[in-house]
């Protein structure tokens, strides 16, 4: 039985860390554009001097991206697991290596939710990462049969059944309207330890204790079934081997999912629909259109178009848990009172436009980085912690800074 060691970075696909980057790109503008609900109340923004075009943008941010980075983000997740499974497998190394690498992966999550981020989604990915470990040995039929139903059906299967259960109103919902105006008000003010203690308040009593927190848990699983069948299938391991199918998938999947997204961001579900019917369809919507970017993305790196951008994103996506905890550090010192105090500016606008200055920086960034450094700072803690001994960090001199080739 060979030792577990950690994958080589030669051995990585770089199709995945495009698309890795991407989502993360997806998640920094979405985290900046919900900040309007979780940090601070929706009528601050209707005084702002861009709120005509904010109008606009809002729109954009919902049809587009708006839980399409999360879904990507959710189904890598699920492929990574499933490939780490199976190298460990190959080499005789036990799986429960991902044991370890998971409980660390939910202390970088609790660091950041209750230092930095109510809006963290570390935690839950690690917390649920430990249920998936659980499917191993499923077969390839099981994860796709449970994973599609739970990701598409379990938010508002559960959703529908709390509603009955308490009369039909959600009274968690009150929580998150005063939680937002207690953290707007702090997060203005130049005090972080009162600022850290809502963080604390708010993770218990407006989420991990109510039952809201149980659809979101269910979407997350079935999104990393669905990640560890993709895997299964062996597409993103071998992209030029199946260029049709990804042909197939971004002339389907991304005009189907931009429709689809687009009536949800168009129609109020409450006035017309039943509440379950339009979180259905939403959920369909995220999982199509998250799809159709990853294909149209692989389908674009394949062709050798926007060659600069994709090295900038593939930069990024390995660097995706550095550049994640970058972007709370931003949250905190370049939003709140504490720091710049941006917060108080932040429609969908100037969301959209920080969002680009911020993450143009973070490519730049992971290129200095890397050319430098096989991996990333906390990529290379979380792979030194979770093999017991220090991985080697600096490339030898004289190394290319080019990116692994496919």
């Amino acid at each position: 039985m060979q030792a577990p060691q950690p994958i080589a970075v030669g051995d990585r696909i770089a199709a995945i860390d495009i698309i890795r980057g991407f989502a993360l790109f997806g998640v920094l503008w979405m985290n900046l554009y919900e900040h309007r609900g979780l940090m601070m109340p929706n009528d601050a923004l209707d005084h702002l001097p861009t709120a005509r075009l904010d109008y606009w943008v809002g729109f954009l941010s919902e049809w587009l991206m708006r839980g399409k980075a999360q879904a990507l983000f959710s189904l890598l997740f699920g492929f990574g697991f499933a490939n780490i499974i199976d190298r460990l497998k190959a080499r005789g190394a036990s799986p429960a290596i991902f044991l370890r690498r998971t409980a660390i992966l939910l202390v970088f999550g609790l660091i950041d939710v209750f230092l930095m981020w109510v809006g963290d989604i570390l935690a839950a990915y690690a917390v649920m990462g430990f249920v998936l470990y659980l499917t191993r040995n499923w077969s390839t039929r099981m994860l796709i049969l449970v994973g599609l139903p739970v990701a598409v059906l379990g938010t508002p299967v559960l959703e529908l059944a709390m509603r009955l259960l308490m009369g039909g109103e959600a009274w968690w919902l009150r929580l998150w309207e005063e939680g937002a105006a207690i953290r707007a008000d702090l997060a203005m003010r130049n005090d972080y330890t009162a600022f850290v203690a809502e963080l604390w308040r708010s993770t218990w009593v407006e989420w991990w204790l109510t039952p809201a927190v149980l659809p979101y848990l269910a979407q997350i699983i079935g999104r990393f079934l669905l990640g560890s069948w993709i895997f299964r299938q062996g597409w993103l391991g071998n992209v030029s081997g199946h260029t049709r199918l990804f042909a197939r998938t971004t002339r389907l999947a991304l005009p189907i999912g931009l429709l689809m997204s687009g009536f949800v961001a168009s129609v109020k579900w409450f006035e017309w629909l039943p509440v379950w019917v339009g979180a259905t369809v939403d959920q369909v919507s995220m999982l199509v259109l998250a799809c159709g970017y990853g294909a149209a993305i692989v389908m674009l790196h394949l062709h050798g178009r926007f060659t600069r951008l994709f090295i900038g994103l593939q930069a990024v996506g390995r660097m995706a848990l550095t550049n994640y905890l970058m972007q709370s550090l931003f949250y905190v010192f370049g939003l709140y009172g504490f720091g710049l105090g941006l917060m108080s500016y932040l429609g969908a606008t100037a969301s959209l436009g920080l969002a680009i200055a911020f993450f143009a920086m973070q490519i730049g960034f992971s290129l200095w980085w890397l050319a430098r450094y096989r991996f990333g700072p906390l990529e290379w803690l979380w792979r030194s912690l979770t093999y017991g001994e220090a991985q080697p960090l600096r490339k030898p001199a004289g190394t290319a800074a080019a990116m692994p080739a496919e």
